[in-house]
């Protein structure tokens, strides 16, 4: 139980973008959480297949999701829909489709419909925008629609962000989807400077026990992250430069400056569908452009200056060298140097 039995308000944000399957099985593994006082925020950002249509089937009964990890219910269907349109920034009721009674709760779901997609960062922003402005919450819930969730977990996050004023972002323990009581991630990461990598704890871990504490870190994953709406009045959104990777590491860097705390949650637990180990072009692109973005923030100065020396002297003429003459993969070279300018000059 939380102190006095309070629960805060909670506005729980998905992303879903060209993954409607996935979405719908972490909607409703959310609707069965035991949390009592929580709204959902769906923002689509700009799907180009019948994502929503989805949704709003699954929302009206319709559609029943299967599940290793719950029995699907029929007895909070239908989920009213409370609908809107994004463009420019500026959101708008879309009243010809809107289902909902104005009343958010948790037995709606709210529904924005974007022009373009903004990214991680930025469409997650909007939600976070539209929630501070109309829901009122005292935390913020960034969730991946790709996760499913233990019912007690949100229970668990905010009993550990409600422990410690200073505490700003708290994560769970969040295990792959598909590797029995495999460990993906212990809350979140620490950061090496040094070779610019996130080194995520627990990584690939069996959970014996061995990360069943709470434990301090540079940041929390964005898979899963609570953060506190006062904190986040004082720190700012996501930045919007990232787009994709690194913009999570670089907002815990950021609360840290203001005296904030991210705190993995050891007893809140959720399974996350991981993608792929390898990586596009598209997406190698921007984790290399973030990484040196990165530094670029958070090393100011001369310090920046320094680490981009040993970095070219390094860790760009290795990676170079690896992809032109042991991988022979030109385009892939062209990408990774721009990347890298790119990353200097942002």
């Amino acid at each position: 139980m939380l102190k006095n039995s309070i629960y805060p308000r909670v506005s729980v944000i998905i992303l879903n973008w060209n993954g409607g399957a996935d979405t719908l099985e972490c909607l409703e593994s959310l609707y069965q959480n035991n949390y009592p006082n929580y709204d959902v925020v769906l923002v689509d950002n700009n799907s180009e297949d019948d994502s929503l249509e989805k949704i709003k089937e699954y929302c009206s009964g319709q559609i029943t999701v299967e599940s290793q990890f719950f029995q699907y219910q029929a007895e909070n269907k239908p989920i009213k829909i409370i609908e809107y349109l994004e463009k420019d920034g500026d959101i708008k009721p879309n009243i010809s489709k809107n289902d909902g009674d104005g009343s958010p709760s948790v037995n709606n779901l709210i529904i924005i419909k974007t022009e373009r997609n903004h990214g991680f960062a930025g469409g997650n922003n909007i939600a976070i925008k539209y929630a501070n402005n109309f829901l009122n919450p005292d935390y913020i819930l960034l969730l991946n629609n790709d996760t499913v969730q233990d019912q007690e977990f949100l229970i668990e996050l905010v009993k550990t962000a409600e422990s410690d004023e200073h505490i700003g972002f708290v994560g769970a323990k969040t295990y792959f989807y598909n590797k029995n009581n495999t460990i993906q991630v212990a809350g979140g990461a620490n950061v090496s400077f040094k070779h610019i990598i996130t080194l995520e704890i627990g990584l690939n871990q069996i959970d014996d026990g061995s990360y069943d504490k709470n434990m301090e870190l540079d940041y929390i994953g964005g898979s899963c992250v609570l953060c506190k709406r006062d904190m986040l009045e004082k720190i700012g959104l996501m930045d919007t430069k990232y787009f994709m990777y690194w913009e999570d590491a670089d907002w815990g860097f950021r609360g840290n400056e203001f005296g904030y705390k991210s705190i993995y949650s050891y007893k809140s637990r959720i399974w996350h569908k991981v993608g792929a180990s390898s990586k596009s072009y598209f997406q190698e692109y921007y984790f290399n452009r973030n990484r040196i973005y990165f530094m670029k923030k958070n090393r100011k100065g001369m310090k920046f200056y320094k680490f981009l020396a040993n970095f070219l002297r390094v860790q760009f003429l290795h990676e170079s060298k690896n992809l032109l003459m042991n991988k022979r993969d030109m385009k892939g070279f062209y990408i990774y140097v721009k990347a890298i300018i790119v990353g200097i000059i942002t």
